[in-house]
């Protein structure tokens, strides 16, 4: 019986690893995201309206916006409560 403890034990402590490596990709991915964004921002308004690259910035720009939401819906996952220890007793347990 005590195995089954130990095994719920090791699954909660599993699911607030993955978590924190959620989170902490999450905010690796936002820093990048946020210097590829307005490097794409900066380049887009020094070009002309005509300029051949402009739509190839604007597809950059729109990728990097998709990317910003995966890592704000990583971010919420790791901010959740998620698995939570309940206080039981060794004796229901067993």
């Amino acid at each position: 019986m005590l195995t089954s403890y130990y095994a719920g034990v090791e699954r909660y402590y599993k699911a607030d690893r993955a978590c924190a490596v959620a989170a902490a990709a999450a905010h690796d991915l936002n820093d990048e995201l946020t210097i590829i964004f307005s490097s794409v921002c900066d380049s887009l308004s020094s070009l002309e309206p005509g300029h051949p690259a402009r739509q190839l910035l604007l597809e950059a720009r729109s990728a990097a916006q998709r990317c910003a939401w995966k890592a704000s819906g990583l971010l919420n996952f790791s901010a959740r409560a998620g698995v939570q220890p309940v206080r039981t007793s060794l004796e229901s347990l067993l």
